[in-house]
């Protein structure tokens, strides 16, 4: 392991601890480790489904929602937060990641559509609500009568209420399926958020003291009931809240575990109509904002009302310009094949202690809080179970280790790519570069992350290439082996050593010389490549591009160090390129040679000594500088006869000091690229030549 592997290894072990919730959790792995798993429930490989992780601490920040097509999780949510470890907040993030993706899969856009929109504009959907109870009769009436007169407060009110119910209802459903399809690390994580929120429901005198609306106290009711089977009572209230939730509760235990939409419709209908005398306040308040603001403000108006008052609930999702989502495929043909069994509110208070279990061995927890059943009014306390095995799925917490290693290896990688830029740009700026560049300065630009767009588009192109590198490879191969190993050199034409057997040979070569094996890298490489504008015309920085892929493949296949560079002219003078250094321990360099673009201008004799300096440092016996160029040097004060002189004396300078400078050039630029480097030139047209003549290249240096 070289120095510089040791110090890449020390850095990624430093960042592990110091990666933040923030960077781990939005950082691009933990988003595709969310997205995957969001992705192989519903089946949506091609359909563009992402899960995208935000970071908004505000208290009133929400927590999750999907517009079908992206599912939004803010990590710096109040329940996932409150988790004492970072693996039980990484399972949280997974849960709410479960509940959206359960939206997306079981839940019936299309019928609600049809059922909010129905009351929007004054009918119930799919019927009436119908009561015995003579006051929930008179109730039904009232509203019926509210309806006809199509008063628009009224219905706006009355839909956003029923929204709102039937949504703790479809959270319970969605849930209840996502935990019996998905038994593992979705299960667990959604049960966690269920404690976390059941723990953090204000309780009933609690609420009634902040001046809660009495529909939002009930909807909170509704919730905790729906998710635990409890409530939070400690106060010992006792009062009509009780009593209405306990009318609404046969509604509930009959509709959460329905597949058919229509019975949480149908549920919803009665729960507004048992609520009445809670929403007709909220209908007056409408009206005095309505006559205050645009109407067409009214719902947004409503949400106000109730948004920041009831807990735990998710917004369900909203297709793109506000049109319904579709639900999955995945998800209907689940719901036709396997009916969803009816869960008592003893076996939800079970499931919620489960999930205690976990966050109890995790350590540093308070106590859940002990709480009154509806029915019985007794304190049945809490059981720990320390022989909980878990839900199945054994590779959470190595899901989580693997992606903090890799955030913590790609800091570790960016920080060490911006020391070497700077160590390069120290090296730039203590070059003299001649009086032709007096006033120049020398910009290096190596980019320390590598986006998915540059490393898809290698994969695409690399094939093709990489079987040129090959044919390449077979060529050179043996007389590095040869160098390598050392062995007998024969019909030499002189040496010390005569061969009696060669002796009938007319040309004189009958003599011998033992070479011993040698430890050192015979050749070094560098690749020096004009990026300026004119580089676009005929395809030049293509076929640019397709010889340093092949060129950087052939070197890294055979070990011979090689560094690649582009060069061009911006506003603040020559802007260097660092594609790939000879000791850069980065496995994406490969990709960043798939940034090359035709630029500017071009000032090649500041680039062309920069590179020759960087090869003169190369410890090789051989250094070979390929320049890829389209013979026309241009740039403010730098171009005709005096330029090309410039690099002439540059290539001259450099030959004394053991670097061989080859020029490479494409079609018709032959004859610029002789006249400036005067002795020959090597064709990158053609792919298919292009082994053969790298091959006669590099043997020139090899002999």
């Amino acid at each position: 392991m070289n120095s510089n592997q040791k110090k890449l290894k020390q850095m990624i072990r430093d960042q592990e601890l110091t990666i933040s919730d923030e960077e781990l959790f939005t950082s691009s792995a933990y988003q595709k480790y969310l997205t995957s798993m969001a992705k192989a429930a519903t089946g949506r490989y091609r359909q563009g489904l992402q899960a995208l992780m935000e970071w908004d601490a505000r208290a009133d920040a929400g927590i999750a929602h999907t517009d079908n097509y992206k599912i939004h999780i803010n990590a710096a949510n109040e329940i996932t937060q409150s988790f004492p470890s970072r693996y039980l907040r990484s399972e949280s993030l997974v849960g709410f990641n479960g509940h959206e993706t359960a939206h997306l899969l079981f839940s019936d856009f299309t019928a609600l559509g049809l059922y909010l929109g129905s009351m929007e504009k004054g009918a119930f959907y799919p019927s009436n609500p119908s009561f015995t109870e003579l006051s929930y009769q008179t109730n039904c009436e009232e509203i019926l009568e509210a309806m006809d007169s199509k008063d628009k407060a009224t219905c706006l009110t009355l839909a956003s209420c029923a929204s709102h119910i039937n949504n703790i209802l479809e959270d319970i459903y969605i849930e209840a399926r996502m935990c019996t399809s998905h038994p593992g690390t979705f299960r667990r994580g959604i049960e966690l958020n269920n404690l976390r929120m059941c723990e953090q429901m204000p309780s009933i005198q609690s609420q009634i003291e902040k001046k809660y609306s009495d529909f939002a106290i009930m909807a909170n009711l509704l919730l905790q009931y729906c998710r635990a089977g409890t409530i939070n009572n400690l106060s010992g209230y006792k009062g009509p809240y009780l009593d209405y939730l306990e009318d609404c509760m046969p509604y509930v235990d009959d509709a959460i575990y329905s597949d058919e939409a229509k019975d949480r419709f149908h549920a919803s209908n009665h729960i507004v109509a048992i609520l009445w005398e809670y929403i007709k306040p909220l209908i007056e308040e409408t009206k005095e904002r309505m006559e205050q603001h645009s109407a067409s403000d009214a719902s947004q108006m409503i949400e106000e009302l109730l948004g920041n008052q009831i807990h735990g609930a998710t917004p369900l999702p909203s297709g793109k310009g506000g049109t319904m989502p579709k639900q999955a495929e995945e998800g209907k043909k689940e719901q036709k094949a396997n009916p969803l069994p009816c869960t008592p509110p003893a076996m939800r208070q079970e499931s919620t202690q489960a999930a205690q279990d976990v966050v109890a061995e995790e350590g540093n927890r308070i106590a859940l809080a002990k709480t009154n059943t509806i029915l019985d009014q007794n304190n049945p306390g809490i059981t720990y179970n320390h022989q909980y095995l878990g839900t199945g799925y054994e590779k959470s917490a190595n899901d989580l280790f693997r992606i903090l290693s890799g955030i913590a290896t790609e800091k570790a990688e960016t920080q060490y790519q911006q020391e070497m830029t700077e160590e390069l740009q120290k090296a730039a700026n203590d070059i003299h570069y001649g009086n032709a560049h007096t006033g120049v300065h020398v910009t290096i630009n190596r980019m320390t992350y590598v986006p998915d767009s540059l490393k898809q588009s290698y994969q695409a192109v690399a094939p093709m290439l990489i079987r040129a590198s090959k044919r390449l490879q077979k060529s050179i191969a043996p007389l590095l082996k040869e160098e390598s190993e050392g062995g007998k050199l024969k019909n030499l034409q002189f040496g010390k050593r005569l061969d009696t057997r060669a002796m009938h040979h007319e040309d004189g070569t009958f003599f011998t010389r033992t070479r011993l094996p040698s430890e050192e890298q015979k050749l070094a490489v560098g690749l020096l490549v004009d990026e300026s504008g004119s580089m676009s015309w005929g395809n030049r920085i293509t076929h640019a591009t397709k010889t340093a892929i092949v060129l950087y493949d052939f070197c890294q296949s055979l070990q011979v160090p090689i560094t690649i560079y582009g060069h061009s002219t911006g506003g603040s003078g020559v802007e260097l390129y660092s594609y790939a250094e000879f000791d850069s321990i980065d496995t994406s360099d490969r990709y960043r040679l798939m940034d090359m673009s035709a630029r500017g201008g071009n000032r090649d004799g500041a680039a062309l000594r920069f590179v020759a300096e960087h090869l003169t440092k190369r410890p090789e016996k051989q250094k070979l500088l390929i320049i890829i160029s389209d013979g026309q040097p241009a740039d403010t004060g730098y171009y005709g006869t005096e330029a090309e002189a410039d690099l002439r004396g540059i290539k001259k300078e450099y030959s004394k000091k053991g670097i061989k400078l080859f020029a490479a050039a494409i079609g018709d630029d032959k004859e610029n690229i002789k006249r400036i480097y005067q002795d020959g030139f090597l064709d990158i047209t053609k792919l298919e030549d292009l082994p053969k003549n790298m091959t006669l290249l590099v043997k020139q240096y090899l002999k």
